[in-house]
């Protein structure tokens, strides 16, 4: 019984408010529609060293796909992998490839060549993530001429066919709106009593702490779970169907 009537102050205190209701409906709405489109997590303009020790025309047709993808930077080729430590250790690569000798003949014989990678991880994501795109490249390139590989990896995308990034973001943050709206609005509001000073003639009465608590949460619970979820959630797929 003490929970119901305090579920009702909360109800009522939350209509009085004149900035919950408001936060309530345009920080979900932003966060759908604005985030997907101000968030990108592709990594451009990675700079890029290599180290040609094969000088073959399959390693040459590696330098020139890695010189020709749009996420890197080509910086030039450099005599040896000290060289392109050094401009690593100097901030003036993020990534050096070194292609061994027999980078040719290993692909000739059916044989994946050891081709070296390595990124300078003072910005670890943009170093991780480099490595990856470049380790993408230059299988793509060794596995077609592997005379030993006889089967191709097709793959093939169930859903967003297209890979567009913003799809993907969407149900991601739809679960932080949805983990905000219930955890940290609820803070909000026992900040404001306390600032007002309502929560300590709350401390007198004969209320335990989980009733209170409970009081708190509940109202926040059942409207993010009541109306936002699907709305949100088509919303923000109208929003980055209109790219």
């Amino acid at each position: 019984m003490t929970l119901k009537y305090l579920l009702r102050k909360e109800f009522t205190q939350i209509r009085r408010n004149s900035f919950l209701p408001r936060l309530i409906i345009v920080y979900p709405i932003l966060m759908m529609c604005v985030m997907p489109w101000i968030m990108n997590m592709e990594i451009k303009n990675i700079v890029v060293d290599v180290v040609d020790n094969d000088r073959s025309t399959q390693s040459q047709q590696l330098v020139h796909e890695i010189e020709a993808n749009k996420y890197f930077i080509f910086h030039g080729q450099q005599p040896n992998y000290a060289a392109a430590l050094n401009n690593i250790e100097r901030s003036e690569a993020d990534i050096a490839v070194v292609i061994p000798q027999n980078y040719s003949r290993d692909l000739t014989l059916g044989r994946m060549p050891q081709v070296l990678v390595a990124a300078n991880t003072v910005n670890g994501t943009k170093g991780s993530i480099g490595s990856v795109y470049l380790s993408q490249v230059v299988s793509a390139n060794a596995l077609p001429s592997a005379a030993a590989i006889q089967t191709k990896v097709a793959t093939l995308y169930l859903y967003n066919k297209h890979l567009n990034f913003k799809l993907f973001m969407i149900p991601a943050l739809f679960a932080i709106v949805m983990m905000l709206m219930t955890g940290f609005l609820p803070t909000l509001n026992i900040v404001n009593e306390k600032e007002t000073g309502t929560i300590e003639q709350i401390n007198v009465t004969p209320v335990s702490k989980w009733t209170f608590i409970l009081a708190k949460l509940i109202p926040y619970w059942l409207i993010a779970s009541s109306s936002s979820p699907s709305v949100l959630y088509w919303l923000g797929l109208y929003m980055v169907s209109l790219r």
